[in-house]
């Protein structure tokens, strides 16, 4: 048996009992996982399985998939999941980890830059322009670690001088150009349309 340390960021329904668990962890980077019969009432795994949580995993390698066998949760970030919109916040940063990342591709630094992310979050009183200067901040040091640093550090030299403000609608705009930058990277799987 495997054992890693990750947060989930990501759950989709396999099946009619399983899930694909996707955590970001410091041993292996993005990793894909079976949990299964997670989904019937009377299975032990399904409280400790919730997003945005770090856990400790242990997982068995399958012919095709790893299946996931254990999981001990480690910290739920209580307080961010409380706050609405630190809640949609964290689910940002968790989409963008997955959306352009590689899986297994191993990076202790980006598990570091989540968790850390997370963590403050979870502790910092935080209001609606400053959580939009987060998530800017946020990205451009994920666009870093990932080698592709913007040529504008305006977010940066905001952050290390007091005097500096940038207005919602600067930070709204940077989040425009984030968003092309990410696309330059390689394209992010399509958003599914519900259709009825």
């Amino acid at each position: 048996m495997h054992a890693l340390t990750g947060i989930i960021i990501k759950k989709q329904n396999k099946g009619e009992h399983d899930q694909i668990i996707t955590a970001y962890s410091k041993e292996y980077g993005k990793i894909a996982l079976v949990a299964r019969g997670v989904r019937k009432g009377s299975a032990k795994l399904s409280g400790h399985l919730s997003l945005l949580h770090l856990s400790t995993i242990g997982f068995v390698p399958g012919r095709q998939t790893k299946v996931l066998t254990t999981v001990s949760e480690l910290e739920s970030f209580p307080a961010m999941k409380k706050n609405l919109e630190k809640a949609q916040a964290a689910l940002h940063i968790a989409h963008v980890v997955d959306a352009y990342t590689i899986e297994e591709a191993h990076d202790e630094d980006l598990f570091h830059l989540l968790l850390g992310a997370l963590d403050y979050l979870n502790r910092k009183e935080m209001k609606r322009l400053e959580l939009k200067f987060f998530l800017r901040y946020f990205e451009f040091k994920f666009l870093s670690v990932l080698g592709y640093e913007p040529e504008d550090k305006t977010i940066v030299y905001a952050l290390g001088n007091d005097q500096v403000m940038l207005s919602e609608k600067e930070l709204d705009k940077m989040a425009l150009d984030f968003g092309r930058y990410f696309q330059n990277i390689y394209p992010a799987p399509p958003v599914r349309q519900n259709t009825r």
